[in-house]
């Protein structure tokens, strides 16, 4: 029988895997480094914390529940990097990442107090978590598409792309919550493990994997020079004021 050790062990190889693809764009593409070291965050921490759990490193157990800390220290880094690459894209300014930013760890520290409380209150913090994510889910689909500057065409393509691809298993999360141990019990902690698993490594290595075979449009853009307006939308009040965001910021 295939044991949670063995999916995490599975997903730290995966993730392993996910991470060279980014380092290769840092080593041989210096001019978009920023955007490389943000995707290779997002797969780096992730293996490191598949391989802590592995090792059974970071569980706890709080009202009768299995929490691995590694897990929501994982999603707290990695998470908020996904959404920082998205917004490089657009270039929507640090007031629109900030948003999205903190809706995100909302989301995930209500969704992780639900685990450890007991009784009526932990449905109230699972709840609460999920205005945050209808608030990441308005600012991905209708704020900052409305408001971003792409650099062309197909970079807008990558962006939404990508953006679907987050927001669709993003959505399957709270699903597994509600079926797994920390909520109804309908799962096993190995079988949460290996769906949680599976889930991560499509929304992070795929991610990761698609985002750096889509960043040549920016190199396009930078090659279509001063003559290439580019695609151009009402830019964010936000982006007016302050430069877009790096991975350095």
């Amino acid at each position: 029988m295939v044991t949670a050790t063995m999916w995490a062990t599975i997903g730290a190889i995966g993730m392993a895997f996910g991470t060279i693809p980014p380092l290769w764009g840092i080593r041989n593409d210096p001019e978009r480094r920023n955007h490389y070291l943000a995707l290779a965050g997002v797969t780096g921490v992730a293996c490191v914390a598949y391989a802590l759990m592995a090792l059974d490193i970071g569980t706890v157990s709080a009202s009768g529940r299995a929490v691995s800390i590694p897990r929501y220290v994982d999603w707290l880094i990695t998470t908020p990097l996904i959404l920082l690459f998205l917004s490089m894209l657009g270039r929507t300014g640090r007031g629109s990442l900030l948003r999205l930013v903190v809706a995100d760890i909302a989301l995930l520290v209500l969704g992780g107090a639900a685990v450890v409380l007991s009784g009526p209150i932990r449905w109230a913090a699972f709840a609460g978590g999920m205005v945050g994510f209808g608030i990441l889910v308005y600012e991905l689909y209708g704020r900052i598409p409305r408001l971003a500057t792409f650099s062309n065409e197909r970079t807008r393509t990558l962006f939404i792309t990508l953006r679907n691809l987050t927001i669709a298993l993003w959505t399957l999360y709270p699903v597994v919550w509600i079926l797994a141990p920390s909520g109804i019990g309908l799962l096993t902690r190995d079988m949460t493990m290996l769906v949680v698993a599976y889930l991560d490594l499509i929304s992070k290595a795929a991610f990761v994997a698609l985002a750096v075979d889509g960043l040549d449009a920016l190199v396009d853009a930078d090659r279509g020079g001063a003559g290439d307006p580019g695609v151009t939308v009402e830019p964010d009040a936000d982006a007016d004021a302050d430069p877009a965001p790096t991975a350095a910021d």
